[in-house]
């Protein structure tokens, strides 16, 4: 796989793929710098005026729940239908969803739009089963208990999806994908999931197939957190080298985590 994700990248950086985001504001930050850092051109709109012309020449839509007020709401609502118009790929970040019913169901309204959701187990589960919980962003709940769930959510909208957590675990139903690599550092980065979203949007827009895409992306990014372990045992320094990895693509030192 591994060149299958030199193969990638170097799409991304060749490309320059534009990743329109509505997204939430604690973690924009480092969005962008990691799909600056893997080569994509991202936007974050806010201004609805815009939307539109931003939707024509992007090359994916990701949509990030974490700050949610009545205005931002109807924004991803409005995205959502002019990105299936345009038919651009869309991602789903359901961030929160099974922490508040409005969560839930404003995730869950978005689903017959998108083409990616991912969240970690507990935000999977939840798009399912309303009744389970989330502990604020933090899953309560494994990426194993999330299994049945995921393809579930997969069967029904026609979707790919992505559990991330310790372990990751990929679907859309046809095809299943369990991926082990990562830091343990990752989890003490705010927004390290938002970023993997983006990512994913970012390799979407060069691989046509949702499932390969995510499966793709998904392992590039914890082989970055994988060797920026190396380098750090610290999570402020962690976020700086992780961001340096996702950028450098040193991808004869990633080979080596297959080996193992």
């Amino acid at each position: 796989m591994i060149n299958e994700i030199e193969k990638a990248v170097s799409s991304i950086k060749r490309h320059k793929p534009l990743i329109l985001s509505c997204t939430n504001y604690v973690t924009m930050d480092f969005m962008a710098n990691s799909l600056l850092a893997v080569g994509a051109a991202p936007v974050m709109s806010i201004y609805d005026w815009e939307l539109e012309e931003l939707v024509r020449i992007s090359s994916a839509i990701n949509i990030n729940i974490g700050t949610l007020d009545d205005q931002f709401i109807k924004r991803c609502e409005r995205l959502a239908m002019l990105g299936k118009k345009h038919k651009k790929p869309i991602i789903l970040d359901p961030v929160g969803a099974g922490a508040t019913l409005a969560r839930t169901k404003i995730a869950q309204d978005l689903l017959c739009y998108v083409d990616i959701v991912r969240g970690n187990a507990s935000e999977i589960m939840s798009l399912v089963n309303s009744k389970n919980k989330t502990f604020g962003v933090e899953s309560v709940n494994t990426m194993e208990e999330a299994k049945k769930e995921a393809c579930m959510l997969a069967e029904e909208h026609g979707i790919t999806v992505v559990v991330s957590g310790e372990r990751d675990f990929i679907t859309d139903t046809s095809q299943n994908q369990i991926i082990t690599f990562g830091s343990h550092l990752m989890p003490l980065i705010t927004g390290m999931g938002c970023a993997l979203t983006a990512i994913i949007a970012a390799f979407r827009a060069v691989v046509p197939d949702s499932f390969e895409a995510s499966c793709l992306a998904t392992s590039y990014f914890g082989l970055c957190g994988n060797l920026a372990e190396k380098i750090t045992d610290k999570p402020g320094s962690f976020r700086t080298a992780f961001i340096d990895e996702l950028y450098s693509g040193n991808f004869k030192e990633m080979s080596k985590f297959y080996a193992q």
